[in-house]
C-alpha cells in the first residue's frame, strides 16, 4: 500500500511539472521583434560574407546581445537615412558585436535561364534581385538562438521594379531585401531550449554597407519534448 502511495505521488508530481512547463512555454511563445545591425567582411566580390551582430528581441521574447545601443527606433534606422557617414554612425550601433555565421549572394539567372525564376538579370520588370541565403547564430544573454534566411536583395545601384503575385508592382531600393524575405528558427539553447519560429524580414544596407540594418517581425513557440 505504502508502495503504491509513493508511486501515486511520483506520478503526480511529474504531471504537476509537465504543466509548469506547459504554462512557462506557452508564456514565452507569441509575436516577436528582433531589431539588429549586422557587421559583413566580405570576399572579394562581395557575394559572400561573414556577419558579426547585435540585436534586441522584445515582445514574447525579451533578450539581448553583442551591446546594442539605440534607445529608440529613430536611432535605430538613422544611419541608413544619412547621406554621408552612414557606416560610421552604424558602427556606434554595437559596443561589443559578436560573431553570427555568414551569407551567399547569388546573382539573378538570365531571363529563361531557371523556369521558377521571378527575378532574372533582365531589365525592366520584374528585375534583377540577388538571391539570399544565410544561417545565424544570435548569442543573447539567456542563450543561443540558431536562425536562417531566405530572401532577394538589389545589389543594383537603381531601383528594382517586383511585380507581386497580386498583380501589382513595388519598387526594391538599391541595397535593400526584396518583398519576400523570410526567417526560421530551428532550436536554441539555454532559455531557448526547444525554440522555434518563422516570420518576415527587411534588410537595409544603403548608406551604411558594409553595416546592415536588419529587422524580423514573426512569431515563435516551444516545441513538445518527447518523454
Amino acid at each position: 500500500m505504502a508502495m503504491a502511495t509513493a508511486l501515486l505521488s511520483l506520478a503526480q508530481a511529474a504531471d504537476a511539472s509537465a504543466a509548469t512547463t506547459h504554462r512557462a512555454d506557452d508564456a514565452a511563445s507569441g509575436a516577436i521583434t528582433v531589431q539588429s545591425w549586422l557587421y559583413a567582411v566580405p570576399s572579394e566580390n562581395v557575394l559572400s560574407a561573414t556577419v558579426w551582430d547585435c540585436f534586441k528581441i522584445t515582445g514574447a521574447i525579451n533578450d539581448r546581445g553583442g551591446g546594442p545601443t539605440w534607445t529608440s527606433d529613430t536611432s535605430y534606422h538613422e544611419p541608413n537615412s544619412m547621406s554621408s557617414g552612414g557606416s560610421t554612425a552604424a558602427s556606434q550601433e554595437c559596443a561589443d558585436k559578436a560573431p553570427a555565421g555568414g551569407f551567399i549572394l547569388v546573382p539573378p539567372p538570365e531571363a529563361g535561364q531557371y523556369q521558377f525564376a521571378t527575378y532574372t538579370a533582365a531589365p525592366g520588370s520584374p528585375g534583377g534581385l540577388s538571391t539570399l541565403y544565410a544561417i545565424h547564430t544570435l548569442v543573447a544573454q539567456r542563450g543561443d538562438i540558431y536562425i536562417t534566411f531566405a530572401g532577394t536583395y538589389n545589389m543594383t545601384g537603381n531601383p528594382v521594379p517586383v511585380k507581386l503575385p497580386s498583380g501589382s508592382t513595388v519598387e526594391v531600393q538599391p541595397l535593400t531585401t526584396g518583398p519576400d524575405c523570410t526567417w526560421l528558427i530551428t532550436g536554441g539553447t539555454g532559455a531557448y531550449t526547444g525554440i522555434q519560429g518563422d516570420g518576415t524580414c527587411f534588410g537595409n544596407a544603403e548608406n551604411t554597407f558594409p553595416w546592415v540594418n536588419h529587422t524580423e517581425e514573426g512569431t515563435v513557440w516551444f516545441a513538445r519534448t518527447p518523454n
